[in-house]
């Protein structure tokens, strides 16, 4: 079958910030790719709150955290026409296409009850089941271990919550641009990438732990979007027993096969081909990528990479930003932050007393 090879490596911004495939309880569903799933003749079945293209192929970040596209990224949002089984206690592992090591920040994954059907992404309380961040003694940020492993992140459903539809979101936040704070007010330098997807939950737990909406969860002057720790409630410490019962069979993946699987394959290559023009042009204009990537000189717009840091432009790896134990921290800003260190005072959502943190 076809390949949609360039879509990871070749176009900075329309390649970014996208899950490839999400493995639930064993099972792999191919996940919602707004750059080609909208205009796919036929439609296609996905685990996957779809979302707008509106905002550069639909694969850019969500900058304004009031706004309801923080919780699952830009509306009008699809609703997904399938529901994974998982047991709980098993696990779920996320597939981003080809992470750039120039968006550093933290992973993070949170889980909602659905307590029905029709109920808005944005009504529903997400409790947070697991975060990579910073950890200082390798200054190593959750995207490092992302890449790693081969783009992915593997996180475990508690065993004790229980059963019912989840909405279970998925985050990454680059924090190259973080010390960007906009004058408006809900609007960040940070990049929330949030992903959702649906998950019908089997076992005889019991716990409801309690959540925060999105938007709400996140205040535009938090810890972790404007300085680096990490943003949202603490993670819920569940219990992590082994799956109880058999694996679930799943009849149907959303994956297409036959002349349907060779038409899809076809029609992914037609859109990387117009997004590997793109790139070309840009090229040609001596555009070198925006958000710390260096695209070199001459090079291939199929094969061209992104590489961790942009000789042009080093400002953004560098401020107040990063964290307190990271050698890149300063509180002095330099000529590329555009800046000044924001003032000694309550960060978080005024909103939500509980979260804020004197800094």
């Amino acid at each position: 079958m076809h390949s949609f090879l360039i879509l990871g490596s070749a176009a900075l911004a329309a390649g970014h910030g996208l899950l490839e495939k999400i493995t639930v309880d064993g099972t792999t569903y191919p996940a919602f790719d707004t750059r080609v799933d909208h205009d796919f003749p036929g439609g296609v079945q996905r685990i996957m709150w779809g979302y707008s293209k509106s905002r550069v192929n639909g694969t850019a970040p969500v900058d304004n955290v009031n706004s309801p596209d923080i919780a699952c990224r830009f509306n009008p949002l699809v609703s997904p026409a399938l529901t994974a089984p998982a047991r709980a206690g098993s696990n779920i592992t996320f597939e981003w296409t080809e992470w750039f090591a120039s968006h550093k920040g933290p992973v993070l994954t949170y889980m909602g009850f659905m307590p029905s059907e029709n109920i808005s992404v944005n009504q529903v309380e997400f409790f947070k089941i697991d975060q990579d961040t910073y950890d200082a003694k390798t200054d190593r940020r959750g995207t490092h271990n992302l890449i790693d492993n081969n783009n992915t992140r593997t996180v475990t459903i508690p065993s004790n919550i229980k059963p019912g539809t989840y909405v279970v979101r998925h985050e990454i936040i680059g924090l190259h641009f973080a010390w960007q704070e906009k004058t408006v007010q809900g609007q960040i330098g940070a990049q929330p990438y949030p992903n959702c997807v649906k998950v019908q939950v089997t076992g005889s737990g019991t716990d409801s732990p309690p959540g925060e909406k999105f938007p709400g969860a996140y205040g535009w002057r938090d810890p972790g979007l404007l300085v680096n720790v990490p943003p949202g409630p603490a993670v819920y410490k569940g219990e992590h027993n082994p799956p109880q019962g058999p694996v679930p069979v799943v009849a149907n993946t959303g994956a297409l096969s036959g002349e349907r699987g060779e038409a899809y394959a076809r029609f992914k290559e037609e859109k990387g081909q117009a997004i590997k023009h793109a790139v070309a042009s840009d090229l040609k204009k001596g555009m070198k990528g925006l958000g710390g990537c260096f695209w070199e000189e001459g090079a291939d717009p199929s094969t061209v990479k992104c590489s961790t840091i942009n000789p042009d432009n080093p400002g953004p790896f560098i401020g107040y930003a990063q964290p307190k134990e990271s050698p890149m921290y300063t509180e002095t800003p330099g000529a590329l932050m555009r800046g000044q260190k924001p003032p000694p005072k309550l960060y978080g959502n005024e909103n939500n007393p509980r979260r804020r943190i004197m800094v």
